[in-house]
């Protein structure tokens, strides 16, 4: 294992224990993959790691959702930015920011999603408002999509593109949950999340 800057043995870092050491050999690997791709080891992993089995389940779809998608890593990194704004979630916003940046979301638009968007929606083509408009209605209605919002959807993206924005939406929304529930403390500005593929 890295004895580098991702070091792991960091406490307690949520309203859980704080991970026993050693880690189990799924951790272990999970971790190794983790600074492989580029990525710190976060405070999420380090909880999640409690259940290792269930981490490692998790860790699939969210490989797939950050590098085997066909919709831009641009809207999918706006989707996110909106999810975890309305899940007033600022763990992931956090991480994210940066990486939207990469994938060529303007700072403009970043500040816009995080707050009343439609408020500058000149900003945004109309694919996005689109997109933006359907995960509203995803979160807020709790996925009671008025057929005008899926149809105007619909028309802009592919079905694998409305299911793989309509994940990533799910996702984020149900880490956010969990990272309120398990009180995750906010990790420091220099450890990332693994980039993916752009």
């Amino acid at each position: 294992m890295s004895n580098d800057h991702n070091n792991y043995d960091r406490g307690k870092v949520s309203r859980l224990p704080a991970l026993p050491l050693p880690p189990d050999p799924i951790t272990r690997r999970m971790f190794d993959e983790q600074i492989a791709r580029g990525g710190h080891i976060l405070n999420m992993h380090l909880v999640n790691a409690h259940a290792p089995e269930i981490a490692r389940a998790r860790r699939h779809v969210t490989f797939a959702l950050r590098n085997e998608c066909v919709a831009s890593r641009k809207i999918r990194e706006m989707v996110i930015v909106r999810t975890a704004s309305l899940v007033k979630q600022q763990y992931e916003i956090n991480h994210h920011i940066p990486l939207a940046l990469a994938a060529g979301v303007t700072k403009e638009q970043l500040e816009a999603l995080q707050g009343d968007w439609r408020a500058k929606k000149e900003i945004f083509s109309a694919a996005v408002i689109a997109a933006i408009d359907y995960v509203d209605c995803l979160v807020e209605r709790r996925g009671d999509i008025p057929d005008a919002i899926f149809d105007e959807f619909a028309k802009h993206y592919s079905p694998r593109e409305i299911l793989e924005i309509t994940h990533t939406s799910n996702g984020y929304y149900a880490t956010g949950v969990f990272i309120r529930a398990m009180k995750i403390e906010l990790d420091p500005e220099d450890r990332t999340t693994a980039p993916g593929k752009f």
